[in-house]
């Protein structure tokens, strides 16, 4: 299944724990514009990453560097700090380049664009008990991603009734194009396919923005 994904989409990290973290969720609940998802990666410098998506869409991207400013500046009247911010947008959107060609390079004044492909899945339940079947399913994974550029991450909160563990392949694609990076996918797609995995979910999103990747580091490296 294809996502269909806004035009322009926001993401700001806060980087808290414990009574902190409960206090952000509680923050987001209290509000209808913003989601708080609790993002873990399966390795990497800064595993724990709560993030606040901004919810709708606004019609510009000015307009959503403008939604993102207030809501970083209620986010600071409130004592928290935002430790990223990333804007990203739809592949249809004017601002994604088609061919390799036209690529703008690092010197834009927000930093390398990229692709990031989003790929979410099921694994099958282990068997039993067995902890170690369990980290089997889960580093065959890791092995499959990393060979597309790709990593593995999930929602801390999300607990499935059914017992199987959602995860989410995060695929990004550097100095390339619309059509190159979509190649990327289908490769990355069709080997997943080839290993069996359930995909109920993807995602193509250009990231326009992003202020800390920094915070990826040990997880997904720059490509």
């Amino acid at each position: 299944m294809r996502h269909a994904v806004p035009v322009h989409e926001s993401h700001m990290t806060v980087l808290c724990a414990g009574d902190e973290l409960r206090r952000l969720e509680r923050w987001a609940a209290l509000r209808p514009d913003v989601k708080f998802t609790h993002i873990a990666l399966a390795r990497g410098r800064t595993a724990s990453q709560p993030m606040l998506t901004l919810r709708g869409s606004r019609p510009s991207y000015e307009d959503e560097l403008a939604a993102v400013r207030a809501t970083g500046a209620a986010l600071a009247g409130d004592g928290f700090a935002v430790a990223r911010v990333k804007v990203e947008c739809a592949p249809r959107a004017a601002e994604v380049p088609r061919d390799d060609a036209d690529v703008v390079g690092s010197e834009h004044p927000h930093g390398r664009r990229h692709f990031e492909h989003h790929v979410k899945l099921l694994l099958d339940k282990a068997d039993g008990a067995d902890g170690d079947a369990a980290d089997g399913l889960r580093a065959a994974l890791v092995a499959v991603a990393v060979r597309h550029g790709a990593h593995v991450s999930w929602n801390a909160r999300r607990v499935r009734a059914d017992g199987r563990e959602e995860r989410f392949v995060t695929q990004r694609c550097h100095r390339t194009g619309d059509r190159r990076a979509a190649l990327a996918l289908d490769v990355l797609l069709a080997e997943l396919a080839a290993h069996g995995y359930e995909v109920v979910d993807v995602e193509r999103e250009y990231v326009l923005l992003d202020s800390g990747p920094e915070l990826d580091e040990g997880w997904l490296e720059a490509t």
